[in-house]
């Protein structure tokens, strides 16, 4: 089951579409502008966006660039009949766009199941890259020193009696802790890790 967040300014739409999404065994959030999207898309898990390109204020192309940003593992749909080929070819280079549908568009079972595909495909990434967490986890526990992992995003893996504020700016060799960084396809895992201290046993 994926979290899909449809950002459509025409109510109607978005009905339809939730009623859809939810016969399929989905959970669904709505918003009717950018910024209300942004919000959602910093207080929730999303896992695809779906968005109409016309939005008022913030249009369809900066919200699916700022996303990209936010969520990288998230993918998006863009649903529009807004034609014009250069706003088009934005929106896919400034997104993570996997699909683009033109409206008026039938919600017919062909559909339906392309969207619930691609939500499957990002439950199945996130699931992945909570997996390697782990599995780094694992092996920090094995080494027996003090550490804190982090994901990209600056939120909190695991750690064992080191405390490390991501955001602060830690200067090699201080207090023996260490900075190292792993590059991955689901983002880059950071790691503070004590060099000098060690466990005597698990904490």
């Amino acid at each position: 089951m994926a979290l899909y967040l449809l950002v459509d300014s025409h109510e109607p739409t978005r009905r339809i579409l939730r009623r859809k999404l939810l016969a399929a065994g989905q959970d669904v959030q709505e918003a009717g502008s950018g910024e209300e999207a942004l919000e959602q898309l910093s207080n929730s898990d999303v896992d695809v966006l779906l968005t109409e390109l016309r939005l008022p204020e913030m249009d369809g192309v900066e919200l699916l660039r700022i996303a990209k940003q936010r969520a990288p593992l998230t993918k998006q749909i863009v649903l529009t009949d807004y034609m014009q080929v250069h706003t088009l070819l934005a929106a896919v280079n400034a997104g993570n766009v996997s699909r683009m549908m033109t409206k008026p568009l039938k919600i017919d079972d062909r559909v339906l199941s392309i969207m619930t595909r691609i939500g499957d495909e990002v439950v199945e990434t996130k699931q992945r890259k909570r997996n390697l967490g782990q599995h780094f986890t694992d092996v920090l526990i094995n080494s027996n020193r003090p550490y804190c992992l982090f994901y990209e995003d600056g939120s909190i893996i695991s750690q064992r009696a080191l405390t490390i504020d991501h955001h602060e700016q830690i200067l090699e060799d201080q207090n023996g802790i260490h900075r190292f960084e792993f590059p991955t396809q689901f983002g880059t895992y950071i790691l503070y890790q004590s060099l000098t201290g060690s466990l005597t046993k698990p904490v």
